[in-house]
Order: C-alpha cells, then sequence, then structure tokens
C-alpha cells in the first residue's frame, strides 16, 4: 500500500508545516521573562485575586511572600452588579440580564513608591435569563462570573507588566 516515498513526503511535508513560526492560539500573549518577585495582597476581591495568581504565574513572575516581594499589587473592593436589561412581553418577567464586576487595584514597589495609582476595571457581559430553566441559568451566570473575572485578570496582567517593564527602564 504505502511504500517508502509515499512515507517520506509525508514526513517533509510535516516537518515543513511544524517548521512555521510565529503561529500561537489566538489570545495568547508573550511576554518576555521579567526577573521580578510580586506579592499579590487581596482585600475583598477573591475571585479575581485567585485569577490574577494563575495569570501571573502562566507569565514566571514569582509570587512570593510579602517580606521577599521586590513589588505589591493590590487588589480590593471586587463587586458584581446584576441588571435588569429587558423584560418579556409575554410574562413581564426579566429576560435580559447584564452582569457587571468592578475591582481596584494598585501597584507598589516594596518600599511603598507608587508604580500605578488605584485604577478601576470594569467589565460587563449579558445573558438571556430563561425562566423554564433556572439550573442552566443559574450555571450560566455563574460561568459568566468566572469568565468576566479571567478578562479582568488577564487586563490587569497587561497592565501590571507594561507598567513593571517601564518601571525597570528607568
Amino acid at each position: 500500500m504505502f511504500n517508502l516515498r509515499h512515507i517520506l513526503v509525508t514526513l517533509v511535508i510535516c516537518a515543513l508545516l511544524s517548521a512555521c513560526g510565529g503561529w500561537r492560539l489566538r489570545g495568547t500573549t508573550t511576554y518576555d521573562n521579567m526577573d521580578v518577585s510580586v506579592y499579590v495582597k487581596q482585600k475583598n476581591a477573591l475571585n479575581v485575586s485567585n485569577s490574577l495568581s494563575r495569570q501571573l504565574a502562566l507569565y514566571d513572575i514569582d509570587l512570593v511572600g510579602r517580606a521577599k516581594a521586590d513589588f505589591i499589587l493590590t487588589i480590593a473592593n471586587e463587586s458584581y452588579e446584576r441588571r435588569l436589561l429587558s423584560v418579556s412581553t409575554q410574562t413581564g418577567k426579566a429576560r435580559e440580564i447584564e452582569l457587571i464586576i468592578k475591582v481596584d487595584f494598585d501597584l507598589r514597589t516594596a518600599s511603598g513608591a507608587l508604580v500605578l495609582p488605584i485604577e478601576t476595571y470594569t467589565t460587563r457581559k449579558d445573558f438571556i435569563f430563561d425562566e423554564t430553566s433556572i439550573y442552566g441559568t443559574n450555571e450560566n451566570e455563574k460561568v459568566l462570573k468566572r469568565s468576566m473575572s479571567e478578562e479582568i485578570a488577564t487586563m490587569l496582567i497587561s497592565r501590571v507588566v507594561s507598567a513593571l517593564k517601564s518601571y525597570q527602564a528607568r
């Protein structure tokens, strides 16, 4: 069936395709390896803080205790808001709901010098509330909240990494 020539051609094609440089999944960002350590201090912001800790670990930024940290990243005041966007004309019940998450953060050096002043990040998502599927709707809301925490953490990590780079360049 397959002779040696077919196998060699297939191997050459596979080798050429695997050598295509610069390919990566959409939405991923690569950062240069930074030689800094960060302490994440959370004040009433558990979900975003956990997501952010995972993100920092992915980008090889060392998470350490406060005493050994070069920088202190404070995540505070995580709040979720749920707003009614539309009502069903047939039943008069909620039809579309908007979820909003807000979180404050700032970045300081270990000595307390301000690198990034307090900023607030906000993200919004809306979803259709299906009154016939309460379990599915509640699960949808939980998944959206988790997704929104990850989105905020991604925005934060981009901001923090750029601030750390510019601070180190001084």
